[in-house]
């Protein structure tokens, strides 16, 4: 997330004291607009300007939604190895 940028240790800092500002951030529901995010120091893209990244991002959210909408799931987590902790009712 910070490479390609110096003094890494400061902002990552930065970012830290942002986002864990409880006057600014009281939940883990608020939105975090795309330009707050890059004065915090993070280096986010918009989906928008990578169609093909866009379309997987999507694909994964379709699959997740489909999921949670015709099963008894409410909760899945899933880790980068396929491991996946799913919450049923």
């Amino acid at each position: 997330m910070l490479s390609g940028y110096g003094n890494k240790r400061a902002r990552a800092k930065k970012i830290v004291k942002a986002l864990t500002d409880f006057s600014g951030n009281k939940g883990h529901d608020r939105h975090i607009h795309y330009d707050e995010l890059r004065v915090m120091g993070l280096g986010v893209e918009l989906i928008e300007d990578n169609q093909t990244y866009r379309d997987l991002v999507l694909t994964v959210h379709h699959c997740y939604m489909q999921a949670l909408m015709n099963t008894t799931a409410f909760k899945i987590i899933e880790n980068h190895n396929g491991v996946a902790f799913v919450k049923q009712q």
